[in-house]
Protein backbone atom coordinates (compact mmCIF):
# COMPACT_ATOMS: atom_id res chain seq x y z
CA UNK A 1 0.00 0.00 0.00
CA UNK A 2 3.17 5.43 -2.94
CA UNK A 3 3.02 7.26 -2.41
CA UNK A 4 1.37 7.49 -1.53
CA UNK A 5 -0.45 5.98 0.92
CA UNK A 6 2.44 10.01 3.96
CA UNK A 7 -0.53 7.84 3.12
CA UNK A 8 -2.22 7.11 6.32
CA UNK A 9 -4.86 5.09 4.60
CA UNK A 10 -3.26 3.10 2.58
CA UNK A 11 -1.05 1.96 1.09
CA UNK A 12 -0.89 2.11 2.48
CA UNK A 13 -0.77 2.51 1.47
CA UNK A 14 -1.70 -1.68 2.66
CA UNK A 15 -0.02 0.76 0.79
CA UNK A 16 -0.02 -0.88 0.93
CA UNK A 17 0.64 -3.75 -0.74
CA UNK A 18 -2.06 -3.47 1.74
CA UNK A 19 0.00 -4.38 4.74
CA UNK A 20 -1.91 -1.56 5.94
CA UNK A 21 0.63 -0.69 3.26
CA UNK A 22 -1.32 2.72 1.69
CA UNK A 23 -6.51 7.45 4.09
CA UNK A 24 -21.07 8.51 3.27
CA UNK A 25 -24.39 8.59 2.67
CA UNK A 26 -25.52 5.28 3.95
CA UNK A 27 -28.85 3.86 2.91
CA UNK A 28 -28.91 0.08 3.34
CA UNK A 29 -26.37 0.24 6.16
CA UNK A 30 -24.72 -3.12 6.73
CA UNK A 31 -24.86 -4.48 10.26
CA UNK A 32 -21.65 -5.36 11.99
CA UNK A 33 -20.64 -8.93 11.31
CA UNK A 34 -22.68 -9.35 8.13
CA UNK A 35 -21.80 -9.48 4.47
CA UNK A 36 -25.15 -8.80 2.84
CA UNK A 37 -25.25 -7.39 -0.67
CA UNK A 38 -27.51 -4.30 -0.76
CA UNK A 39 -31.04 -5.16 -1.86
CA UNK A 40 -30.80 -3.00 -4.97
CA UNK A 41 -27.51 -4.52 -6.13
CA UNK A 42 -27.65 -5.05 -9.87
CA UNK A 43 -25.58 -8.15 -10.59
CA UNK A 44 -25.79 -10.28 -13.74
CA UNK A 45 -28.28 -13.16 -13.39
CA UNK A 46 -27.78 -16.68 -14.65
CA UNK A 47 -29.53 -15.67 -17.84
CA UNK A 48 -27.49 -12.50 -18.28
CA UNK A 49 -25.77 -11.45 -21.44
CA UNK A 50 -22.45 -11.97 -19.65
CA UNK A 51 -23.03 -15.72 -19.52
CA UNK A 52 -24.52 -16.15 -22.98
CA UNK A 53 -22.13 -14.04 -25.03
CA UNK A 54 -18.41 -14.36 -25.67
CA UNK A 55 -16.36 -12.20 -23.28
CA UNK A 56 -15.23 -8.79 -24.45
CA UNK A 57 -11.54 -7.99 -23.90
CA UNK A 58 -10.71 -4.45 -22.73
CA UNK A 59 -7.37 -2.73 -22.15
CA UNK A 60 -6.55 -1.68 -18.58
CA UNK A 61 -3.75 0.87 -18.16
CA UNK A 62 -2.03 1.92 -14.93
CA UNK A 63 0.83 4.21 -13.92
CA UNK A 64 1.48 2.12 -10.76
CA UNK A 65 4.51 0.12 -11.90
CA UNK A 66 4.55 -1.96 -8.70
CA UNK A 67 1.08 -3.34 -9.38
CA UNK A 68 1.33 -6.73 -11.08
CA UNK A 69 -2.12 -8.26 -11.63
CA UNK A 70 -2.26 -11.67 -13.34
CA UNK A 71 -1.32 -11.46 -17.00
CA UNK A 72 -2.38 -12.89 -19.35
CA UNK A 73 -5.96 -12.97 -18.09
CA UNK A 74 -6.95 -16.42 -16.81
CA UNK A 75 -10.14 -17.60 -18.51
CA UNK A 76 -10.60 -20.63 -16.23
CA UNK A 77 -14.02 -20.12 -14.55
CA UNK A 78 -12.56 -21.54 -11.32
CA UNK A 79 -10.00 -18.70 -11.12
CA UNK A 80 -10.54 -15.22 -9.71
CA UNK A 81 -10.22 -13.64 -13.16
CA UNK A 82 -12.44 -16.28 -14.77
CA UNK A 83 -15.10 -15.65 -12.13
CA UNK A 84 -15.00 -11.93 -12.87
CA UNK A 85 -15.46 -12.73 -16.56
CA UNK A 86 -18.37 -15.08 -15.91
CA UNK A 87 -20.09 -12.43 -13.79
CA UNK A 88 -19.48 -9.45 -16.06
CA UNK A 89 -18.70 -10.66 -19.57
CA UNK A 90 -15.35 -8.81 -19.53
CA UNK A 91 -11.72 -9.83 -19.62
CA UNK A 92 -8.69 -7.55 -19.57
CA UNK A 93 -5.33 -7.01 -21.17
CA UNK A 94 -3.08 -5.00 -18.84
CA UNK A 95 -0.76 -2.20 -19.93
CA UNK A 96 1.40 -1.22 -16.94
CA UNK A 97 4.65 0.39 -18.12
CA UNK A 98 7.68 -0.17 -15.91
CA UNK A 99 8.56 3.51 -16.26
CA UNK A 100 7.37 6.78 -17.85
CA UNK A 101 3.75 5.63 -17.76
CA UNK A 102 2.48 9.20 -17.50
CA UNK A 103 4.46 10.27 -20.56
CA UNK A 104 3.15 7.33 -22.56
CA UNK A 105 -0.47 8.04 -21.69
CA UNK A 106 0.01 11.75 -22.39
CA UNK A 107 1.29 10.89 -25.87
CA UNK A 108 -1.80 8.74 -26.47
CA UNK A 109 -3.95 11.67 -25.37
CA UNK A 110 -2.47 14.13 -27.88
CA UNK A 111 -2.12 11.63 -30.74
CA UNK A 112 -4.81 9.93 -32.75
CA UNK A 113 -4.30 6.70 -30.82
CA UNK A 114 -7.27 5.31 -28.91
CA UNK A 115 -6.97 5.66 -25.14
CA UNK A 116 -7.05 2.52 -22.98
CA UNK A 117 -10.57 1.52 -21.97
CA UNK A 118 -9.88 1.55 -18.22
CA UNK A 119 -7.18 3.77 -16.65
CA UNK A 120 -6.01 3.43 -13.05
CA UNK A 121 -3.82 6.40 -12.15
CA UNK A 122 -2.10 8.13 -9.26
CA UNK A 123 -0.73 11.16 -11.16
CA UNK A 124 -3.08 14.06 -10.37
CA UNK A 125 -1.78 16.18 -13.24
CA UNK A 126 -2.41 13.41 -15.73
CA UNK A 127 -5.89 12.82 -14.32
CA UNK A 128 -6.72 16.50 -14.76
CA UNK A 129 -5.58 16.37 -18.39
CA UNK A 130 -7.95 13.51 -19.12
CA UNK A 131 -10.87 15.26 -17.42
CA UNK A 132 -10.20 18.63 -19.07
CA UNK A 133 -9.94 16.94 -22.47
CA UNK A 134 -13.37 15.35 -21.96
CA UNK A 135 -11.96 11.87 -22.53
CA UNK A 136 -13.31 10.14 -19.43
CA UNK A 137 -16.78 9.59 -18.06
CA UNK A 138 -18.37 11.43 -15.18
CA UNK A 139 -19.48 8.36 -13.20
CA UNK A 140 -22.82 9.87 -12.21
CA UNK A 141 -23.66 10.37 -15.88
CA UNK A 142 -22.19 7.02 -16.88
CA UNK A 143 -24.12 4.98 -14.34
CA UNK A 144 -27.41 6.83 -14.82
CA UNK A 145 -27.14 6.20 -18.56
CA UNK A 146 -25.94 2.59 -18.58
CA UNK A 147 -26.95 1.17 -15.18
CA UNK A 148 -29.52 3.40 -13.46
CA UNK A 149 -30.19 0.81 -10.72
CA UNK A 150 -26.53 0.70 -9.67
CA UNK A 151 -26.05 0.73 -5.88
CA UNK A 152 -23.11 3.09 -6.45
CA UNK A 153 -25.59 5.86 -7.22
CA UNK A 154 -27.12 5.61 -3.74
CA UNK A 155 -24.67 3.79 -1.49
CA UNK A 156 -21.30 5.42 -2.24
CA UNK A 157 -19.73 7.29 0.75
CA UNK A 158 -20.98 10.86 0.44
CA UNK A 159 -17.95 12.50 2.09
CA UNK A 160 -15.63 10.68 -0.30
CA UNK A 161 -17.76 11.61 -3.31
CA UNK A 162 -17.74 15.26 -2.23
CA UNK A 163 -13.95 15.20 -1.84
CA UNK A 164 -13.60 13.80 -5.37
CA UNK A 165 -15.96 16.46 -6.76
CA UNK A 166 -14.01 19.22 -5.01
CA UNK A 167 -10.77 17.84 -6.45
CA UNK A 168 -11.88 17.09 -10.01
CA UNK A 169 -15.00 19.20 -10.60
CA UNK A 170 -17.16 16.08 -10.74
CA UNK A 171 -17.23 12.40 -9.81
CA UNK A 172 -14.92 11.03 -12.50
CA UNK A 173 -12.82 8.49 -10.59
CA UNK A 174 -13.49 5.38 -8.55
CA UNK A 175 -10.92 5.53 -5.71
CA UNK A 176 -9.11 2.63 -4.09
CA UNK A 177 -8.58 2.05 -0.37
CA UNK A 178 -11.55 4.15 0.73
CA UNK A 179 -11.51 4.76 4.46
CA UNK A 180 -13.64 7.79 5.30
CA UNK A 181 -16.04 8.45 8.16
CA UNK A 182 -19.05 7.83 5.95
CA UNK A 183 -17.48 4.65 4.55
CA UNK A 184 -17.10 3.36 8.10
CA UNK A 185 -20.71 4.18 8.88
CA UNK A 186 -21.71 1.97 5.97
CA UNK A 187 -19.17 -0.65 7.09
CA UNK A 188 -18.56 -0.42 10.88
CA UNK A 189 -15.31 -2.10 12.04
CA UNK A 190 -15.84 -5.67 13.18
CA UNK A 191 -13.62 -5.22 16.25
CA UNK A 192 -11.42 -2.83 18.23
CA UNK A 193 -8.48 -4.34 16.34
CA UNK A 194 -9.72 -2.67 13.16
CA UNK A 195 -10.85 0.50 14.95
CA UNK A 196 -7.23 1.00 16.03
CA UNK A 197 -6.15 0.46 12.43
CA UNK A 198 -8.36 3.33 11.31
CA UNK A 199 -6.97 5.66 13.96
CA UNK A 200 -3.27 4.89 14.00
CA UNK A 201 -2.09 2.67 11.17
CA UNK A 202 0.82 3.77 9.00
CA UNK A 203 3.16 1.68 6.87
CA UNK A 204 6.12 3.85 7.86
CA UNK A 205 7.73 2.32 10.91
CA UNK A 206 10.88 1.22 12.70
CA UNK A 207 10.93 -2.50 13.44
CA UNK A 208 13.32 -5.01 14.99
CA UNK A 209 13.97 -8.72 14.53
CA UNK A 210 13.11 -10.38 17.84
CA UNK A 211 15.26 -13.46 17.23
CA UNK A 212 18.38 -11.34 16.74
CA UNK A 213 17.45 -9.24 19.77
CA UNK A 214 17.46 -12.44 21.87
CA UNK A 215 20.75 -13.59 20.40
CA UNK A 216 22.38 -10.24 21.22
CA UNK A 217 20.73 -9.94 24.65
CA UNK A 218 18.89 -6.73 23.70
CA UNK A 219 15.73 -5.82 25.61
CA UNK A 220 12.80 -4.00 24.01
CA UNK A 221 13.17 -0.99 26.34
CA UNK A 222 16.72 -0.45 25.04
CA UNK A 223 15.30 0.30 21.58
CA UNK A 224 13.03 3.18 22.58
CA UNK A 225 15.71 5.89 22.31
CA UNK A 226 18.03 7.08 19.58
CA UNK A 227 21.14 6.35 21.67
CA UNK A 228 19.82 2.90 22.55
CA UNK A 229 19.25 2.00 18.91
CA UNK A 230 22.73 3.19 17.88
CA UNK A 231 24.20 1.12 20.73
CA UNK A 232 22.18 -1.91 19.58
CA UNK A 233 23.68 -1.59 16.08
CA UNK A 234 27.12 -2.02 17.65
CA UNK A 235 25.98 -5.07 19.66
CA UNK A 236 24.70 -6.99 16.62
CA UNK A 237 27.48 -6.09 14.19
CA UNK A 238 29.58 -9.16 14.96
CA UNK A 239 26.73 -11.67 14.98
CA UNK A 240 26.14 -14.24 12.25
CA UNK A 241 23.06 -16.12 11.09
CA UNK A 242 23.75 -19.39 9.25
CA UNK A 243 27.35 -18.28 8.85
CA UNK A 244 26.52 -14.91 7.26
CA UNK A 245 26.83 -11.54 9.06
CA UNK A 246 23.84 -9.74 10.52
CA UNK A 247 22.75 -6.51 8.82
CA UNK A 248 22.25 -4.01 11.68
CA UNK A 249 20.03 -1.62 9.67
CA UNK A 250 18.14 -1.94 6.40
CA UNK A 251 16.87 1.26 4.81
CA UNK A 252 14.20 1.63 2.13
CA UNK A 253 16.44 1.19 -0.90
CA UNK A 254 16.48 3.76 -3.69
CA UNK A 255 13.28 5.28 -2.25
CA UNK A 256 14.75 5.80 1.22
CA UNK A 257 14.35 9.61 1.01
CA UNK A 258 10.67 9.61 0.00
CA UNK A 259 11.13 13.20 -1.15
CA UNK A 260 8.50 15.68 -2.21
CA UNK A 261 8.90 19.44 -2.44
CA UNK A 262 5.90 21.40 -1.26
CA UNK A 263 3.97 18.60 0.41
CA UNK A 264 2.94 17.44 3.86
CA UNK A 265 6.32 15.79 4.50
CA UNK A 266 8.57 13.01 3.32
CA UNK A 267 7.95 9.28 3.26
CA UNK A 268 9.97 6.11 3.60
CA UNK A 269 13.12 6.00 5.80
CA UNK A 270 13.71 9.75 6.04
CA UNK A 271 10.03 10.52 6.63
CA UNK A 272 9.79 7.88 9.37
CA UNK A 273 12.77 9.40 11.19
CA UNK A 274 11.41 12.93 10.74
CA UNK A 275 8.09 11.96 12.32
CA UNK A 276 9.69 10.15 15.24
CA UNK A 277 11.99 13.14 15.84
CA UNK A 278 9.06 15.58 15.59
CA UNK A 279 9.53 17.34 12.23
CA UNK A 280 6.48 19.11 10.82
CA UNK A 281 5.87 21.20 7.68
CA UNK A 282 4.54 23.98 9.94
CA UNK A 283 6.57 26.20 12.29
CA UNK A 284 5.76 27.42 15.81
CA UNK A 285 3.87 30.42 14.38
CA UNK A 286 1.64 28.15 12.31
CA UNK A 287 3.15 28.98 8.92
CA UNK A 288 3.94 26.42 6.25
CA UNK A 289 7.57 25.67 5.50
CA UNK A 290 8.91 22.68 3.61
CA UNK A 291 9.85 19.99 6.11
CA UNK A 292 13.43 19.94 4.76
CA UNK A 293 13.89 23.23 6.64
CA UNK A 294 12.81 21.80 10.01
CA UNK A 295 15.65 21.36 12.54
CA UNK A 296 14.31 17.87 13.30
CA UNK A 297 15.00 16.91 9.68
CA UNK A 298 18.63 17.87 10.24
CA UNK A 299 18.61 15.55 13.26
CA UNK A 300 17.13 12.72 11.15
CA UNK A 301 19.98 13.16 8.65
CA UNK A 302 22.48 13.16 11.50
CA UNK A 303 21.10 9.82 12.71
CA UNK A 304 21.55 8.26 9.27
CA UNK A 305 25.07 9.75 9.12
CA UNK A 306 25.94 8.13 12.47
CA UNK A 307 24.48 4.80 11.36
CA UNK A 308 26.43 4.87 8.10
CA UNK A 309 29.63 5.92 9.87
CA UNK A 310 29.24 3.03 12.31
CA UNK A 311 28.80 0.57 9.45
CA UNK A 312 25.21 -0.23 10.40
CA UNK A 313 24.19 -0.14 6.74
CA UNK A 314 26.09 -0.29 3.49
CA UNK A 315 25.73 2.66 1.05
CA UNK A 316 24.77 0.16 -1.67
CA UNK A 317 21.38 -0.08 0.07
CA UNK A 318 20.60 3.38 -1.32
CA UNK A 319 20.27 1.97 -4.84
CA UNK A 320 18.32 -1.29 -4.48
CA UNK A 321 14.66 -1.91 -5.37
CA UNK A 322 11.77 -3.36 -3.35
CA UNK A 323 12.52 -6.91 -4.53
CA UNK A 324 15.99 -6.69 -3.00
CA UNK A 325 14.56 -5.30 0.26
CA UNK A 326 12.18 -8.26 0.55
CA UNK A 327 14.95 -10.72 -0.26
CA UNK A 328 17.17 -9.23 2.46
CA UNK A 329 14.42 -9.42 5.08
CA UNK A 330 13.67 -13.03 4.18
CA UNK A 331 17.25 -14.10 4.90
CA UNK A 332 16.52 -13.60 8.61
CA UNK A 333 19.78 -11.61 8.92
CA UNK A 334 18.30 -8.10 9.11
CA UNK A 335 18.21 -6.73 12.67
CA UNK A 336 16.24 -3.54 12.02
CA UNK A 337 14.35 -1.79 9.24
CA UNK A 338 13.28 1.86 9.01
CA UNK A 339 10.86 2.90 6.29
CA UNK A 340 7.79 1.57 4.51
CA UNK A 341 7.17 -1.80 6.16
CA UNK A 342 4.90 -2.76 3.25
CA UNK A 343 8.02 -3.11 1.09
CA UNK A 344 9.61 -5.77 3.30
CA UNK A 345 7.18 -8.69 3.02
CA UNK A 346 7.71 -9.26 6.75
CA UNK A 347 4.28 -10.90 7.18
CA UNK A 348 4.25 -12.88 3.93
CA UNK A 349 3.49 -16.57 4.25
CA UNK A 350 7.13 -17.42 3.43
CA UNK A 351 8.60 -14.67 5.63
CA UNK A 352 10.96 -15.53 8.48
CA UNK A 353 11.37 -14.05 11.94
CA UNK A 354 9.21 -12.15 14.38
CA UNK A 355 9.23 -8.36 14.15
CA UNK A 356 8.27 -5.82 16.79
CA UNK A 357 8.08 -2.06 17.18
CA UNK A 358 8.80 -0.76 20.70
CA UNK A 359 7.28 2.58 19.75
CA UNK A 360 8.77 5.75 18.26
CA UNK A 361 12.53 6.04 18.64
CA UNK A 362 12.85 9.06 20.91
CA UNK A 363 15.26 11.75 19.76
CA UNK A 364 18.25 12.61 21.95
CA UNK A 365 17.09 16.24 21.55
CA UNK A 366 13.97 15.51 23.61
CA UNK A 367 11.48 16.45 20.89
CA UNK A 368 8.04 14.84 20.74
CA UNK A 369 7.18 12.36 17.97
CA UNK A 370 4.39 13.56 15.69
CA UNK A 371 1.95 11.99 13.27
CA UNK A 372 0.11 13.98 10.61
CA UNK A 373 -3.26 12.51 9.76
CA UNK A 374 -5.89 14.02 7.51
CA UNK A 375 -9.24 13.99 9.27
CA UNK A 376 -10.95 15.29 6.13
CA UNK A 377 -12.17 12.65 3.70
CA UNK A 378 -9.31 11.69 1.43
CA UNK A 379 -9.60 10.53 -2.16
CA UNK A 380 -7.89 7.16 -1.90
CA UNK A 381 -4.72 6.13 -3.66
CA UNK A 382 -5.41 4.64 -7.11
CA UNK A 383 -8.09 6.39 -9.17
CA UNK A 384 -9.83 4.42 -11.89
CA UNK A 385 -11.31 6.19 -14.94
CA UNK A 386 -13.45 4.90 -17.82
CA UNK A 387 -12.65 6.11 -21.32
CA UNK A 388 -15.57 7.53 -23.27
CA UNK A 389 -14.31 5.47 -26.23
CA UNK A 390 -14.53 2.17 -24.31
CA UNK A 391 -16.86 -0.36 -25.99
CA UNK A 392 -19.67 -2.20 -24.18
CA UNK A 393 -20.35 0.47 -21.57
CA UNK A 394 -23.29 -1.56 -20.18
CA UNK A 395 -20.91 -4.38 -19.30
CA UNK A 396 -18.42 -1.96 -17.77
CA UNK A 397 -21.19 -0.55 -15.60
CA UNK A 398 -22.12 -4.07 -14.42
CA UNK A 399 -18.41 -4.77 -13.86
CA UNK A 400 -18.20 -1.73 -11.57
CA UNK A 401 -21.18 -3.04 -9.63
CA UNK A 402 -19.71 -6.50 -9.26
CA UNK A 403 -16.19 -5.39 -8.28
CA UNK A 404 -17.62 -3.09 -5.57
CA UNK A 405 -20.26 -5.53 -4.26
CA UNK A 406 -19.74 -7.78 -1.25
CA UNK A 407 -19.46 -10.75 -3.60
CA UNK A 408 -16.83 -9.03 -5.73
CA UNK A 409 -14.89 -7.67 -2.78
CA UNK A 410 -14.71 -11.01 -1.00
CA UNK A 411 -13.50 -12.63 -4.24
CA UNK A 412 -10.96 -9.83 -4.74
CA UNK A 413 -9.59 -9.87 -1.20
CA UNK A 414 -9.89 -13.54 -0.27
CA UNK A 415 -10.59 -15.82 -3.23
CA UNK A 416 -12.83 -18.85 -2.75
CA UNK A 417 -14.77 -20.04 0.29
CA UNK A 418 -13.60 -23.36 1.67
CA UNK A 419 -10.18 -23.08 0.08
CA UNK A 420 -8.96 -19.55 0.75
CA UNK A 421 -11.31 -18.56 3.56
CA UNK A 422 -14.14 -19.68 5.80
CA UNK A 423 -16.89 -17.72 7.56
CA UNK A 424 -17.25 -17.76 11.35
CA UNK A 425 -20.55 -17.87 13.26
CA UNK A 426 -20.98 -14.11 12.77
CA UNK A 427 -20.37 -14.28 9.03
CA UNK A 428 -16.88 -12.77 9.32
CA UNK A 429 -14.09 -13.90 7.01
CA UNK A 430 -11.38 -16.16 8.42
CA UNK A 431 -8.44 -16.52 6.02
CA UNK A 432 -6.97 -20.03 5.67
CA UNK A 433 -3.30 -20.94 5.32
CA UNK A 434 -3.92 -21.55 1.63
CA UNK A 435 -5.59 -18.15 1.39
CA UNK A 436 -2.53 -16.47 2.86
CA UNK A 437 -0.30 -18.23 0.34
CA UNK A 438 -2.59 -17.30 -2.56
CA UNK A 439 -2.70 -13.65 -1.48
CA UNK A 440 1.10 -13.52 -1.24
CA UNK A 441 1.29 -14.95 -4.77
CA UNK A 442 -1.36 -12.56 -6.13
CA UNK A 443 0.27 -12.11 -9.55
CA UNK A 444 -0.43 -15.76 -10.27
CA UNK A 445 -3.56 -16.50 -8.24
CA UNK A 446 -5.53 -13.26 -8.62
CA UNK A 447 -6.32 -13.32 -4.88
CA UNK A 448 -5.73 -9.81 -3.46
CA UNK A 449 -4.69 -8.68 -6.96
CA UNK A 450 -7.25 -6.00 -7.82
CA UNK A 451 -5.92 -3.13 -5.74
CA UNK A 452 -7.98 -0.43 -7.55
CA UNK A 453 -11.07 -1.85 -5.80
CA UNK A 454 -9.61 -2.41 -2.36
CA UNK A 455 -11.89 -0.90 0.24
CA UNK A 456 -10.34 -0.60 3.71
CA UNK A 457 -13.64 0.16 5.45
CA UNK A 458 -15.29 -2.90 3.89
CA UNK A 459 -12.32 -5.11 4.72
CA UNK A 460 -12.28 -4.05 8.38
CA UNK A 461 -16.04 -4.66 8.58
CA UNK A 462 -16.09 -8.08 6.91
CA UNK A 463 -13.00 -9.68 8.48
CA UNK A 464 -12.48 -11.38 11.83
CA UNK A 465 -9.59 -10.02 13.90
CA UNK A 466 -6.58 -12.23 13.10
CA UNK A 467 -4.65 -14.35 15.58
CA UNK A 468 -1.57 -15.21 13.49
CA UNK A 469 1.52 -13.23 12.49
CA UNK A 470 1.09 -13.97 8.79
CA UNK A 471 -0.88 -11.86 6.33
CA UNK A 472 -1.41 -8.21 5.49
CA UNK A 473 -3.63 -7.61 8.52
CA UNK A 474 -1.98 -9.95 11.00
CA UNK A 475 -1.30 -9.31 14.67
CA UNK A 476 2.34 -8.60 13.86
CA UNK A 477 1.46 -6.21 11.05
CA UNK A 478 -0.87 -4.25 13.30
CA UNK A 479 1.66 -4.06 16.15
CA UNK A 480 4.38 -2.76 13.83
CA UNK A 481 2.12 -0.28 12.04
CA UNK A 482 0.07 1.22 14.88
CA UNK A 483 2.45 1.41 17.86
CA UNK A 484 4.21 4.58 16.70
CA UNK A 485 0.93 6.39 16.00
CA UNK A 486 -0.46 5.45 19.41
CA UNK A 487 2.56 7.08 21.06
CA UNK A 488 2.83 10.24 18.95
CA UNK A 489 1.23 13.68 18.96
CA UNK A 490 -1.38 13.42 16.20
CA UNK A 491 -2.28 16.56 14.27
CA UNK A 492 -4.84 17.14 11.53
CA UNK A 493 -2.92 17.56 8.27
CA UNK A 494 -6.00 18.16 6.08
CA UNK A 495 -5.24 21.81 5.39
CA UNK A 496 -1.70 20.93 4.28
CA UNK A 497 -2.97 18.88 1.33
CA UNK A 498 -2.96 21.13 -1.71
CA UNK A 499 -5.52 20.88 -4.53
CA UNK A 500 -4.53 18.86 -7.58
CA UNK A 501 -2.20 20.83 -9.87
CA UNK A 502 -2.21 23.70 -7.33
CA UNK A 503 1.24 24.61 -8.64
CA UNK A 504 0.52 24.32 -12.34
CA UNK A 505 2.60 21.88 -14.34
CA UNK A 506 5.10 23.70 -16.54
CA UNK A 507 5.03 26.88 -14.45
CA UNK A 508 8.20 28.40 -13.02
CA UNK A 509 7.33 27.20 -9.52
CA UNK A 510 6.67 23.66 -10.78
CA UNK A 511 10.00 23.63 -12.60
CA UNK A 512 11.70 24.96 -9.48
CA UNK A 513 10.12 22.13 -7.47
CA UNK A 514 11.51 19.52 -9.85
CA UNK A 515 14.99 21.04 -9.83
CA UNK A 516 15.03 21.32 -6.03
CA UNK A 517 13.93 17.70 -5.67
CA UNK A 518 16.71 16.50 -8.01
CA UNK A 519 19.26 18.59 -6.12
CA UNK A 520 18.07 17.34 -2.71
CA UNK A 521 18.23 13.69 -3.74
CA UNK A 522 21.93 14.03 -4.49
CA UNK A 523 22.80 16.34 -1.60
CA UNK A 524 21.06 14.28 1.10
CA UNK A 525 23.07 11.21 0.14
CA UNK A 526 26.27 13.26 0.34
CA UNK A 527 25.32 14.48 3.83
CA UNK A 528 24.65 10.96 5.10
CA UNK A 529 27.91 9.63 3.64
CA UNK A 530 30.06 12.62 4.65
CA UNK A 531 33.61 11.84 5.83
CA UNK A 532 33.21 13.62 9.18
CA UNK A 533 30.82 15.81 11.18
CA UNK A 534 32.39 19.06 9.97
CA UNK A 535 31.85 18.05 6.34
CA UNK A 536 28.36 16.83 7.14
CA UNK A 537 27.30 20.12 8.72
CA UNK A 538 28.81 22.18 5.90
CA UNK A 539 27.00 20.09 3.30
CA UNK A 540 23.75 20.59 5.23
CA UNK A 541 24.23 24.38 5.48
CA UNK A 542 25.05 24.51 1.76
CA UNK A 543 21.89 22.54 1.01
CA UNK A 544 19.61 24.92 2.90
CA UNK A 545 21.22 27.96 1.29
CA UNK A 546 20.98 26.43 -2.17
CA UNK A 547 17.31 25.41 -2.02
CA UNK A 548 16.45 28.96 -1.00
CA UNK A 549 18.39 30.28 -3.99
CA UNK A 550 16.51 27.81 -6.19
CA UNK A 551 13.13 29.27 -5.21
CA UNK A 552 11.95 27.36 -2.15
CA UNK A 553 10.84 30.52 -0.33
CA UNK A 554 8.48 31.42 -3.20
CA UNK A 555 7.08 27.87 -3.24
CA UNK A 556 6.55 27.99 0.52
CA UNK A 557 4.86 31.39 0.33
CA UNK A 558 2.35 30.21 -2.28
CA UNK A 559 1.55 27.04 -0.33
CA UNK A 560 1.33 28.97 2.96
CA UNK A 561 -1.31 31.31 1.52
CA UNK A 562 -3.48 28.40 0.38
CA UNK A 563 -2.79 26.52 3.62
CA UNK A 564 -4.25 29.36 5.70
CA UNK A 565 -7.29 29.61 3.41
CA UNK A 566 -7.91 25.89 3.85
CA UNK A 567 -7.45 26.09 7.61
CA UNK A 568 -10.15 28.76 7.74
CA UNK A 569 -12.42 26.71 5.50
CA UNK A 570 -11.92 23.50 7.47
CA UNK A 571 -11.98 25.16 10.89
CA UNK A 572 -8.58 23.77 11.86
CA UNK A 573 -5.39 25.25 13.28
CA UNK A 574 -1.93 23.67 13.16
CA UNK A 575 1.22 24.93 14.83
CA UNK A 576 4.64 23.33 15.11
CA UNK A 577 4.75 21.07 18.17
CA UNK A 578 8.55 21.15 18.46
CA UNK A 579 10.53 23.66 16.41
Amino acid sequence: MRKHYSLWTVMLLSCSIALSACSSNQPNNSQEGTNNVPADSAEPSSSSTAENTAPVKLTWFSDVSGWNPPSPWNSDPNSVEGTITSKTGLSFEFNIPAQDAGTKLSLMLVSSNKLPDIMTLTDGTLEKKLIDAGKVWNLDEFLKKYNPSSPLLTNFPQDLKQALIERDGGWYAYPSHMDTQDAREIYPPSSEFYSDAAKYRNNNSIMFNQEIMKQAGIKEDELKTEDGVLAAFEKVKGLKIDGAPVVPLLINGKDYQGLSVGGTGHGSTLGTLEAMFGAMPVDKDGNYRDVILAPETKHALDFLYKAAKAGAFDPSQMTVDDTSIKASVKTGRVFSFIGNSANTGFTDENAVGTWITPGPMMSSEGTKPVAGRSLKAGTGWMNTFISKDAPNPERIAKWLDFMTSDEGLILNYYGFEGTDYTLDANGLVVQTEQGLKDAADYSKTGVFAFWPFHNIAWHDHATVAPTSNKGADSVMAMQVQTTIGKNSEIYDSSALIMPSNFIEAGSKLANDQLQIKTYLEAQISKIILAKDETSRDKLYDDMIAQVKKMGMDDINAKINEQFHKQQESYGTTIKGINS
